[in-house]
């Protein structure tokens, strides 16, 4: 291995309380029911319209779009102030002094990708941050592949650090290897569908990028 690739948004953003958050607001505004922590995490996915379609929310009278501007629009202007996991600027510097090379891959619509890993400390750490050009959180497939060609490096050559089954998929796709997070957006039961190693701390974390 010779790179790590993080996701963002569950694994160093702790940000699944807030996300959930934000979704009852706009659920609030539109007249739609709204969830728990523990809905969210059962239902999570990506491309984020299959979760609205996993609520069973109908497009046709709450249009994806207006759901994605008015989630956008309050996330964004508290995403910073949720801060990252407890540690997790700190894994970044250690693995960083000890000489691995890292880099961020996300759904995040990249400009405000951009802008939360500078205010958080993160950006001097990393060889990329990769988003989506647009807001719409689509899945990260094109992403990785041009991510990993600005890199130079091949899936191989990757270790990739998630918080859902997606992530999982993500890193098969790519042909790298992968870990999962626990304190993210899914819950532990489908993290451990995936066959994958599922870490509950960043201290275990660190101790198994550490021992490959």
């Amino acid at each position: 291995m010779k790179h790590i690739i993080w996701d963002f948004n569950g694994t160093l953003l702790a940000d699944a309380q807030f996300s959930v958050d934000v979704d009852n607001s706009v659920f609030d505004q539109l007249g739609i029911a709204r969830i728990t922590l523990d809905d969210y995490r059962k239902n999570m996915t990506m491309p984020v319209c299959d979760f609205y379609k996993a609520l069973g929310i109908d497009f046709s009278v709450h249009p994806y779009a207006l759901i994605s501007k008015l989630w956008l629009a309050e996330f964004n202007a508290g995403a910073v102030a949720v801060g990252l996991a407890e540690g997790a600027l700190d894994i970044v510097r250690r693995l960083d002094q000890k000489g691995f090379t890292q880099s961020i891959l996300s759904a995040s619509y990249e400009p405000s990708l951009l802008h939360q890993c500078s205010a958080l400390g993160l950006t001097p750490y990393m060889r990329a941050i990769s988003g989506h050009q647009d807001e719409q959180a689509a899945a990260k497939t094109e992403i990785a592949r041009r991510h990993l060609q600005a890199l130079g490096l091949s899936g191989a050559d990757t270790l990739f650090v998630g918080d859902m089954q997606a992530d999982a998929e993500l890193a098969r796709a790519m042909g790298a290897d992968c870990i999962l997070v626990s304190w993210g957006h899914n819950d532990l039961k489908r993290l451990l569908e995936t066959g994958l190693p599922v870490v509950h701390t960043l201290g275990e974390l660190e101790a198994l990028l550490c021992s490959r």
